[in-house]
């Protein structure tokens, strides 16, 4: 006989897949047969949604939250508008987030956009301006962070992935030059790994920035020429599956204009026609997933008074 407590996590686990696979939270990703655009973020618009400011995707799922006290600004750009960053302000891309209600004893994650968890082969993309640096090593166009203990804090915060300017070599220990473009993954067979250009980047001028992961391994691309680069941690080609992680940034930490940002998965799984994308609906999954718990605590309550009820 199964024990009370395994059948009510069973229930409260039916209920939440029953939930999160509801056509009114779900949209379906669009599978092709190679290199699949997981993202793609303009970087020209802001508006209102909810109680944050949010700019779009291409997509309309993956929308990302402006944050920092004063906004990134909006300002002439290449192909329009885009964002201009100033050290203290960023936008903020869930990939999932953290939940925990009685009779939880521990914290779960409940995927937002699943699709940006790239499993194999990445490209990031963008184009940039970067008028200058701020003292954090990392100046970053795009990074993907994790929390591997689940508590939602800067101090916990993992870099799994990303783009990023090398700033403050002094501070950092002299292994790259300012400006310097920096690429890297970790993956769970050779941890934490970086490439960084040997070149700083020009200042005050539009260029176009490319990283990739793929089966040779990891490769940094200004204006479309590959550039040549040094190994900073780790190596150049490391084996296993990217991590996954929480949350994306743009613009964290540093002094650049950021427009059309894309994300691209370079090998998506056979599955992928068949993955799906909560999108931008956090408030309401919220509220129907503490429902969820509250029925599921009611019900436990119930099945207790149930078992310990004097029988007659």
């Amino acid at each position: 006989m199964v024990p009370k407590n395994n059948q009510i996590k069973t229930l409260m686990t039916c209920l939440l897949l029953a939930a999160l696979l509801s056509p009114a939270f779900l949209t379906s990703v669009n599978g092709q047969s190679s290199g699949l655009t997981v993202g793609e973020w303009p970087l020209d618009e802001v508006k209102p949604s909810g109680s944050n400011v949010v700019t779009p995707d291409v997509s309309g799922y993956n929308y990302g939250i402006i944050g920092g006290d004063a906004h990134p600004e909006l300002v002439e750009s290449k192909f329009g508008k885009a964002m201009q960053f100033n050290g203290e302000n960023f936008v903020y891309v869930a990939v999932k987030f953290v939940v925990g209600f009685p009779p939880m004893s521990e914290l779960m994650y409940v995927p937002i956009s699943p699709g940006l968890d790239i499993q194999k082969y990445v490209e990031i993309d963008a184009w940039i301006k970067v008028a200058g640096y701020t003292d954090e090593p990392y100046n970053n166009i795009v990074v993907k962070c994790d929390h591997p203990d689940q508590k939602c804090e800067w101090q916990n915060t993992l870099r799994v992935l990303g783009l990023s300017i090398r700033a403050n070599p002094t501070e950092a220990g002299n292994g790259y030059v300012e400006g310097a473009l920096s690429g890297f993954v970790m993956t769970d067979t050779d941890g934490f790994n970086e490439i960084v250009t040997n070149e700083p980047l020009p200042l005050n001028q539009w260029v176009n920035v490319k990283f990739t992961r793929t089966s040779t391994g990891m490769h940094l691309y200004i204006d479309g020429q590959e550039q040549a680069v040094k190994v900073l941690e780790g190596i150049q080609n490391p084996r296993g599956n990217l991590v996954n992680g929480t949350e994306y940034y743009f613009g964290h930490d540093g002094l650049a204009i950021i427009d059309n940002v894309r994300i691209i998965d370079l090998e998506p799984a056979d599955i992928t026609e068949d993955a799906f994308d909560i999108g931008p609906n956090i408030t309401l999954t919220v509220i129907v997933v503490a429902v969820i718990f509250a029925v599921a605590w009611l019900l436990r309550r119930a099945i207790q008074l149930w078992i310990i009820k004097p029988k007659i």
